[in-house]
């Protein structure tokens, strides 16, 4: 079949179906060493449900999905994971009610410096004419004006999915702040349209990026505190 003249080409899986945003988003994951995917699914999830289930036929590296009955328990057991592993984590929610039932422990992770990307759902942006467009009524209950400002005090960057062909880029640059010294949970919100849009371009392994190394106390200061220590103590 012949491409129009001007029209982009579809990047096509082995299947003969177009990759989506949302097989490169779980595999920019594994890229960047995250081996689970917690998650509490909505009506957001399709095109997640989608990409794994494309996964599971062609073999191709992505995360464990664990599915966990509580957002706020899936945040928690990527915390020990991170405990146990030193690596980033990854947990999905459902949209707005999702992401407000993640904040207590959220904010036991901002303050214990665990590096996890909390992505959730946005509720559909259009009415018609995309795929993913809105089809419940509840969509409109779950809109909100700013979606992160209910956890922007407890993250180090927030982000949300504008164009399909960002989606390893954004999970590129969200594992390299959460892992930057000193580190921290980032947020990531994943509209339906662009999460399940074709990319025109065939996924590539993603090459994480270099990460800064950590911070050190002053040499001089050490001993400036030391000399004082020993001064108090004679």
């Amino acid at each position: 079949m012949r491409t129009p003249h001007g029209a982009k080409r579809m990047a096509l899986t082995p299947s003969g179906r177009p990759a989506i945003a949302a097989e490169a988003f779980l595999r920019a994951l594994a890229d960047h060493g995250v081996d689970y995917f917690f998650c509490n699914t909505g009506t957001d999830f399709p095109p997640i449900v989608e990409a794994f289930a494309r996964a599971k036929k062609t073999n191709a590296k992505v995360p464990r999905p664990i599915l966990v009955p509580h957002e706020n328990l899936a945040v928690g057991m990527a915390h020990g994971a991170y405990l146990m592993s030193g690596k980033p984590q990854a947990v999905m929610v459902h949209t707005t009610v999702g992401t407000a039932n993640t904040l207590n422990n959220l904010i036991n992770l901002s303050r214990d410096r665990v590096p996890l990307l909390l992505a959730a759902g946005r509720t559909p942006i259009t009415e018609k004419g995309a795929f993913g467009s809105r089809n419940r009524p509840i969509q409109w209950g779950q809109e909100m004006f700013d979606q992160a400002g209910m956890l922007r005090e407890l993250v180090k960057w927030d982000y949300e999915l504008r164009m399909p062909a960002q989606a390893g880029d954004m999970v590129a640059r969200g594992v390299e702040v959460a892992m930057a010294h000193p580190r921290g949970p980032v947020y990531l919100m994943l509209p339906r349209e662009p999460l399940a849009a074709a990319l025109t371009e065939p996924i590539a392994p993603i090459k994480p990026r270099a990460q800064a190394a950590p911070v050190y106390a002053d040499p001089r200061s050490i001993a400036t505190l030391a000399e004082w220590i020993e001064r108090g103590s004679a």
